[in-house]
């Protein structure tokens, strides 16, 4: 063999050799609204010299640009080499364990559907037995009529049918259940599944050490899919005069490698967006031109007036996470979580100080991020126009260092339930409402009195009024004084000819407890004491000329 040929042999036998497999664990991940940047750390013995470390089986939506490895030791980072090997079916365990349990479920439902036939089969020979006791035949002598025996064979028949009736019901509800687990198991090894793959993400990472010893390497990339969102429990006291808001959130991830006592951190940046403005493109107006006539048999296309070409970016913050039918609740990923805010220049970082567990099953997780209890503010609203409902809603402030983002929350009032709603964003330090839903103790009915037309003035200037005559009917039915805001409207018009004018009530500059804003929206601010029963006047007149026509009233 030639020398050189032999050097060639060597020299790859040695780059074999040298390559050593890293192993390691999660120890760190920052989830985004779309992604998450995961940290797999290994501690490994360095001999003197290059030598490759191998962080095998990275999930399949990392992204291989996002490569990066830091350590301490007495080595020296060289390179950082993406590779994809090719490769049989990751065996997994899992994936397994429920095609072996789907298996048996196609089993169970099969014996079931069988079982169903069988009652079926015997509901049929009974019909046909009965038929040839009851039926003579042409040479057939005339049944017995012993009522005795008829009686007998009738409740017979009747407790037969009922037996196959709770038998056949049995076997329906069965099969639901056995249908239920299926597609439970069905949707899970799809999850599964779709992470399978022929090929193994493998990052090379190549160090030169100066001496022999131990050395810890962090490999850091981001993998596509991991996402999480805020969401709330609201627990609102109206004894206590109390708002609880329990800040969670909902992390969920299928990438096929499991975070297992992981240090979380939760991040508001959108890697997705762009990192500079969108630009404006020119914005052309042209002449329309008529359309030659369309071909016989072909629809005419309708010309537009404006042509645009402006690129526009839509950014949504987060999306609400529910849980898949048959999922049942999140699994909570910490008892309760010590968490601080570090802020950036545009983003927030939440950073849970406990270890949490998320596993790659796509199921979503909670983790607490903080819960306290507020003073709170208790009002009733509402608007009698549109709703005949009272709705409760509570004001309190965030007095906490955390931002509370936009995610749905669950409201209990008194402990029980009422309502889902969603929180808006509430930086820190700033007030907030918590809408508790509708509140049937408080009434308001909004009667219409009079709606009459009455005509004035001289021969040819003769007016017209529209007067809509109202009535709130307010009851507290509540062992305690509430605050109760109710909201309606005066018609606005839109031309000098028609008048709108407030009969009742009074409107009063320095009257605290009855607004009109700019668009005649109409504020009462009561307190009512409780038990207390009150009416209020609501009338309004619109004038106009005899010939001007009111469109809208």
């Amino acid at each position: 063999m030639r020398p050189a040929l032999l050097l060639l042999v060597a020299s790859l036998l040695s780059a074999q050799a040298a390559e050593i497999p890293a192993g390691g664990r999660v120890t760190a991940v920052t989830v985004y609204a779309d992604r998450a940047e995961v940290v797999r750390e290994a501690s490994v013995r360095l001999e003197a010299g290059e030598q490759t470390l191998v962080f095998d089986n990275l999930p399949g939506a990392t992204d291989l640009g996002s490569l990066r490895a830091e350590g301490t030791g007495a080595f020296t980072l060289l390179d950082i080499r993406p590779d994809t090997v090719q490769t049989v079916d990751v065996a997994n365990p899992k994936v397994k364990e429920l095609q072996e349990r789907l298996a048996g479920l196609d089993t169970a439902t099969e014996e079931n559907r069988r079982a169903e036939g069988r009652v079926e089969a015997r509901r049929t020979a009974l019909g046909k037995v009965l038929d040839r006791v009851t039926t003579a035949g042409k040479d057939s002598p005339s049944p017995d009529l012993d009522p005795a025996k008829w009686g007998a064979l009738v409740d017979y028949h009747a407790a037969k049918l009922a037996d196959l009736d709770k038998e056949s019901m049995a076997l329906k509800a069965k099969a639901k259940d056995l249908q239920k687990e299926t597609d439970l198991i069905r949707r899970e090894l799809q999850a599964l599944q779709a992470g399978a793959r022929k090929v193994r993400q493998v990052a090379r990472v190549t160090v030169e050490a100066k001496s022999a010893g131990e050395a810890t390497l962090r490999l850091s990339y981001v993998v596509q899919g991991p996402s999480w969102g805020p969401s709330y429990d609201i627990r609102a006291d109206v004894a206590a005069k109390t708002v609880d808001v329990a800040y969670l959130a909902t992390v969920r991830q299928s990438t096929g490698e499991d975070w297992k006592g992981v240090a979380l951190r939760l991040s508001t940046a959108q890697p997705s967006v762009h990192g500079r403005e969108p630009e404006l493109d020119p914005w052309f107006l042209a002449k329309q031109e008529p359309m030659p006539p369309a071909p016989a048999g072909v629809a005419e296309a309708r010309p537009g007036f404006l042509a645009s070409t402006s690129r526009s970016a839509k950014v949504q913050l987060f999306n609400a996470m529910p849980a898949e039918a048959g999922e049942g609740e999140p699994r909570v990923a910490a008892d309760s979580a010590s968490v601080r805010v570090v802020a950036g220049g545009v983003a927030a970082v939440f950073v849970v100080e406990r270890k949490v567990d998320i596993l790659a099953d796509n199921k979503p997780v909670r983790a607490p991020l903080d819960r306290r209890a507020y003073a709170a503010a208790f009002r009733h609203t509402c608007v009698p126009k549109l709703s005949p409902h009272v709705y409760l809603k509570a004001k309190a402030v965030n007095a906490s260092d955390l931002p509370y983002l936009p995610g749905p929350a669950a409201i209990y009032v008194d402990g029980a339930y009422v309502a889902g709603s969603e929180m808006e964003l509430v930086p820190a330090g700033q007030e907030f409402w918590t809408y508790l839903g509708a509140d049937a103790s408080v009434k308001v009915e909004r009667r219409l009195l009079a709606d009459r037309t009455e005509v004035s003035g001289l021969i040819g200037k003769k007016t017209v009024s529209t007067v809509r005559d109202h009535l709130f009917k307010v009851s507290n039915g509540k062992a305690a004084p509430i605050e109760l805001v109710i909201w309606d409207q005066l018609p606005v018009s839109n031309h000098e000819d028609i008048k709108v004018a407030l009969d009742a009530p009074e409107l009063r500059a320095d009257d605290p407890n009855l607004k009109v804003d700019e668009s005649k929206r109409l504020e009462w601010r009561l307190d009512l004491k409780a038990g207390e029963k009150r009416d209020l006047p609501f009338r309004f007149t619109v004038s106009r000329p005899e010939d001007v026509v009111v469109v809208g009233l």
